[in-house]
Formats: C-alpha cells, structure tokens, sequence
C-alpha cells in the first residue's frame, strides 16, 4: 500500500526551517540583538602597546563595551586619545577612572572601569567638547614600572654606599677596630675574676643603696621634726646670745674697775713690802742683841779712822 506524502507540504516545510536556521545564523554573526553604545573619550600618557582595538571596556569586571579607535591626541601628542563605545544605561559617574589592565600574565590587555559612588552625578561632556572624558588612572603596570625604577635607584644608590663603606681606607680602619677588639676581648677574659668581683661589689653597694633608699623616709621625717624644733631653737641661741652679751659687758666693766685698782694695788704692796723689810732688819737685831728688847739697841762703835 503506497503512503501518500504531500511534497509541497514538505517542501514548505523544509524552506521554513532552513530559512530560520539562516537568519539564526546571521543573527549570531551580526552580534546577538543589537546595543545602543554612548561614545566616551579617555586621555592617558601611559603606553597602550598590546591593546588591541576592538579591545573590551570592563567596568568593576563586566563588559560594558569595547574600545572604537587608539590614536594621538592632536592638541598633546604626549597623550593617547581612546574612544570607547559603553552601553546605553552603564552608569558612568564622574568620579569612574578608566585604567589599562592585562588579563592574566599573557592575557591581552582591556580598559578597567571603576569608581562611580552613588553620590557622584552622571558624567556629562563639558561645553565645546563632543564627548565626555573620563579621567584616566594609573595602571598596575605603571605603578610597578614606577616601584621597579625606585628600587633601581635604591639599589644603585645603595651600591655607591656600600662601595664608600668598603673602601680600603675604611677597610684598613675596620682591620684595626677588630684588632682591638680582639685585644680588649682577650683583656676582659684575662680579668674575668675582677670583673665579677666588681660586679659582686656593685651589687653589694646596690643593696645598700637600697637600703639608704629605704630609711630616707624616717631620715626625711626626722628631719621635718627638725624643721618644726628649728624656730625654737634659733629662739633659744637668741636669748643665749643676749645672756652672753650681758655677761660679756660684766666682765668687761669687771677688768675696768680692776684696771682702776691697779694703781692703789701696786702702793699697798709697796708699803707692805717696805713693812715686811723694817720688821726683818728688827728681827736680825734681835738675835744679834736680844737685849736690845729691854735696852734699846746698842750705839754702832765707830770704826777705824772716824
């Protein structure tokens, strides 16, 4: 039994699906649906060799367009011009810095996006410009360009010293302080039972001091009281002065009146003196001539020739 088949039905059919499959196709080539972009500009003095044109714009890692054209700035040649096309609705703010980055370590390089607070306005074009310009950063290239060079220079810096340090006068100079360090070390050995008997000593004087430090207290409050008894006893040396004063003054009128004496003294003993003289001639006539007592003293015979 034949089977009956429609032919146009399914010639039909077959022109629907292959002509689907070729505007699939064609849709996939053209991009997926098409993206309406906003040009932006961006100015940088950093190298952009390796990015490609065609190269994709990220913002915080999601692709929000891709880079129009790479060219000079023709007003600073010492700046590079970018245009890039950003999806319509990517909120670009002026606060957003546009930055070059590479993807991985031999990844090709794109523009990274970031920044755009929420308290930052939307970034317009300045009047006269056709587009808005978004600042430009510093790349991790860059700045890892910039360390490298520092540290080049410290490193060269760094070298020139410890050339001037390791010079041979320096050298010679270093030879002599070990020689003597070497003398001093071997000394210190030599004297190793001094030393700790100084150290001993030391501690010794160290407790002892310690133990001055510790009656400073009772020194301190005898020494208040003294304070306190001061004021009595400068009284006290006071009135003793005065006494001492007083006495003096005695004294001193004392040897005056002495002094005035002294004359009548000095008469008295003279007559006491001749005195003394009259009754010792009479005592010596009395031995010679006791009798000169009863009869008077007996007349001096002349002597020869009177």
């Amino acid at each position: 039994m034949e089977s009956r088949v429609n032919y146009a039905l399914v010639g039909a059919f077959v022109l629907l699906l292959g002509s689907a499959a070729i505007a699939i196709l064609l849709w996939l080539v053209a991009g997926g649906p098409r993206v309406s972009y906003t040009h932006y500009l961006v100015y940088t003095t950093e190298s952009v060799a390796g990015l490609p044109a065609d190269a994709p714009v990220r913002y915080h890692g999601v692709k929000v367009g891709y880079v129009s054209t790479i060219g000079l700035d023709p007003d600073n040649p010492q700046r590079v011009r970018l245009l890039l096309n950003i999806a319509q609705g990517t909120p670009i703010k002026q606060d957003t810095r546009a930055t070059l980055q590479m993807q991985g370590i031999t990844g090709i390089n794109y523009i990274s996006l970031s920044g755009g607070a929420n308290s930052s306005p939307p970034l317009t074009a300045t009047p006269g410009k056709p587009y808005p310009v978004i600042k430009s950063g510093t790349s991790l290239l860059q700045r890892a360009d910039v360390i490298l060079t520092q540290v080049g220079e410290n490193v060269s810096s760094l070298s020139k010293r410890i050339n001037a340090v390791l010079s041979t006068d320096n050298l010679r100079h270093l030879s002599a302080t070990l020689a003597h360090l070497d003398t001093i070390t071997g000394a210190l050995a030599a004297n190793s039972s001094r030393i700790n008997q100084s150290l001993q000593e030391f501690d010794f004087t160290l407790r002892d001091l310690r133990d001055s430090t510790a009656k400073l207290p009772i020194l301190l409050d005898n020494a208040n009281r003294s304070a306190v008894l001061l004021p009595t006893l400068i009284h006290n040396l006071n009135r003793s002065s005065k006494n001492f004063n007083s006495a003096a003054a005695q004294v001193n009128a004392a040897a005056i009146s002495v002094q005035r004496a002294l004359p009548q003294l000095d008469l008295t003993m003279q007559e006491l003196s001749n005195t003394a003289t009259t009754y010792r001639h009479l005592g010596e006539q009395l031995q010679r001539n006791p009798g000169a007592l009863l009869y008077g003293p007996t007349p001096v015979k002349p002597g020869p020739g009177e």
